[in-house]
């Protein structure tokens, strides 16, 4: 093994990967580490010193020779969305789900001790090294979050790509394109990722393995070539932009579709859509702006192998180069769920994005660690600018819009409708879809009601939707998924008689008041997720609803451990009917903390009877 010089001030080093060697006088900076016997060759070149490890991902070919490099003196960064694979590592082979597990994604390559982490790499930032500037690019494919390095390095502009691809136009490891039992995500990721490489135009481009990649544009497109014959084989599930894998799948990003003169939307194959409505003079609005195709929600086999949601950018360009969208001035949300809101960070952070939201969608997504017991919470804080009220009318750019409160597939939903090019449009995120029953005789598309009993469901929510649907009087629904929907009044008789029978099958299923033994969440603890220190004080709100046919005390305590004290004993208070209320209970932390997640419980008494300890939270001590 030895050095070889690629440029003035880049070697690179040939170990169970590639090392790459940045030059900054006597130091340097090392992309990925593999073995670190590069340290017994670096002063041969001059160094003494290695300031930085950079990791593209975690795979122990990469990185098993950090620590050795680290115990000199190295800092270490690691990609955002790989990061506990470096420094909690020793907790993921604990929880690592060994039997009957669909998990194929290839994070069993990970280390096995943790690695402190001082630096991470985030996604479209960019991390400064003396005079070198290495921007930070998505690269999911053969890992979940591997990241690419894109730098000008010597007069040339260069990526560093990991184990993205290979010279020739081909991956490097098929066998890590299998994200869950049976599929090939990995094709689609790879897919996009070289796409959004190949936009770069750089020069050059240094893999994981083997050679330098010296005709990147040509590389990638025969690898582009060879993914979609991939595809095109079928029933391989290399893509998860239509559930049923039919011939119609594609990998690549659907194109924007046109519904009227100042409406778009992103077709059906998108994972969940979102809508623009163009000023006509460079400005767009957004209803939505969430994950390109069903493949990036990971929902299946392989969630508990991902960390958390990963956004990456999608159908920006094509706004810009066919509509000549110059400003994205506003994003409004339908609901709180992660596949639609994970891109609007995005959108604030590069374009200045401003966010209106109904004002419990407003709650949730700017606090996602308050509501994380809510299914779908995006795990990145989104600032809302104007909230907005149930029933309120609003403009924009000379359009009309109202935002209504429509509870359906979450509690924390909006309905958006909107006089647009003539017609009345109405955003329905995930409450309204077409679905074949297959029951109560009915064999063909229906408007049906999607229920989710996490999702804080209440039997008077969808009621509730399908009154504001009689009397919305719209022209055209575009749903949160799916096709365009025309209603008329047939499909609304069969949605209100959908929602009426499930109601009623329901109710005949639990004792009454039926709410009361239905509604998960008739009390809720915020914050959910919280961090004390020594001697600290934490507050908690509980939110309580009163699902019974009568008046009700309701009081509350906290049960404390691990050292913990609370401020108080119970607080009650009295709620109507219908009614919510909230009750604020105090605690403290011990003077000598464990550093692990805790759980803090309270106990819900009515009129005086315990429920026990129905709700919950977690507190990290530090």
């Amino acid at each position: 093994m030895s050095l070889t010089q690629l440029s003035e001030h880049l070697w690179a080093f040939r170990d169970t990967c590639n090392v790459y060697i940045l030059k900054s006088g006597a130091e340097c900076l090392l992309i990925d580490a593999g073995s670190g016997a590069v340290l017994q060759h670096l002063h041969t070149i001059g160094i003494d010193r290695v300031d930085w490890v950079i990791h593209t991902h975690h795979h122990r070919d990469q990185c098993w020779g950090t620590p050795l490099i680290q115990s000199t003196g190295a800092q270490i960064a690691v990609p955002e969305y790989e990061r506990h694979l470096f420094d909690n590592v020793e907790a993921y082979w604990q929880a690592r789900r060994i039997y009957d597990n669909y998990n194929d994604s290839n994070t069993f390559f990970s280390l096995g001790e943790n690695i402190t982490v001082d630096a991470v790499l985030r996604d479209y930032e960019t991390f400064v090294w003396n005079d070198y500037r290495l921007r930070v690019l998505p690269a999911k494919g053969h890992t979940y979050g591997m990241v690419g390095l894109i730098a000008d390095v010597d007069g040339e502009k260069v990526a560093f790509t990991g184990d993205l691809m290979a010279r020739g136009g081909r991956v490097y490891q098929l066998h890590a394109m299998e994200y869950g039992y049976g599929d090939l995500l990995g094709i689609e990721f790879t897919m996009q990722s070289i796409l959004a490489l190949k936009k770069e135009n750089v020069q050059k481009a240094f893999p994981s393995h083997g050679k330098l990649i010296s005709e990147v544009k040509a590389d990638i497109e025969k690898l582009e070539s060879r993914l979609e014959t991939v595809s095109g084989i079928g029933r391989l599930y290399t893509s998860g932009l239509d559930s049923k894998f039919s011939e119609n799948q594609t990998i690549r990003e659907s194109k924007l579709q046109p519904i009227s003169e100042h409406l778009l939307w992103a077709g059906p194959y998108t994972c969940s859509n979102f809508y623009i409505v163009l000023s006509g003079a460079g400005h767009a609005m957004l209803i939505d702006y969430g994950l390109a195709s069903l493949g990036q929600l990971h929902w299946g086999a392989d969630s508990d192998g991902v960390q958390a949601l990963r956004f990456v950018e999608h159908h920006i360009d094509q706004l810009r180069e066919d509509y000549e969208v110059r400003n994205i001035e506003l994003v409004i949300p339908t609901h709180v769920h992660d596949d639609h809101v994970c891109g609007i960070p995005f959108l604030q952070q590069h374009f200045g994005t401003k966010c209106w939201a109904l004002d419990g969608v407003a709650d949730v997504i700017s606090d996602p660690a308050a509501w994380a017991s809510t299914p779908c919470c995006f795990h990145k804080p989104i600032a809302v600018e104007r909230v907005l009220r149930d029933g309120e009318a609003f403009q924009w750019r000379g359009f009309d819009f109202e935002v209504h409160h429509a509870p359906g597939q979450t509690e924390y939903h909006a309905l958006i409708l909107g006089i647009i090019d003539g017609k009345r449009v109405a955003f329905g995120g995930d409450n309204l879809f077409l679905f074949n029953p297959g029951a109560g005789g009915i064999e063909r598309e229906i408007a049906f009601q999607t229920t989710v009993m996490r999702n804080s469901f209440q039997l008077d929510m969808h009621r509730r939707c399908a009154n504001l649907l009689r009397t919305s009087k719209f022209d055209l629904l575009c749903p949160g998924h799916g096709e365009l929907i025309t209603m008329d009044q047939r499909r609304i008789d069969e949605y209100t008689d959908y929602i009426e029978r499930k109601e009623a099958a329901f109710r005949d299923i639990v004792d009454e008041p039926a709410d009361h033994f239905i509604d998960l969440f008739w009390t809720r603890m915020l914050p959910y997720l919280s961090e004390a220190r020594p001697n600290s004080k934490l507050n908690f709100k509980l939110k309580i609803r009163n699902n019974l046919e009568r008046a009700a005390v309701y009081s509350a305590r906290l049960l404390m451990a691990y050292g913990w004290t609370s401020d108080g004993d119970v607080e009650s208070i009295t709620l109507q009917p219908g009614e919510r209320g909230e009750i604020i209970l105090g605690a403290t932390s011990p003077s000598k903390v464990d550093p692990r997640r805790r759980l803090v419980t309270a106990e819900i008494l009515i009129d005086g009877v315990s429920q026990g300890p129905v709700c919950e939270a977690l507190v990290s001590t530090y």
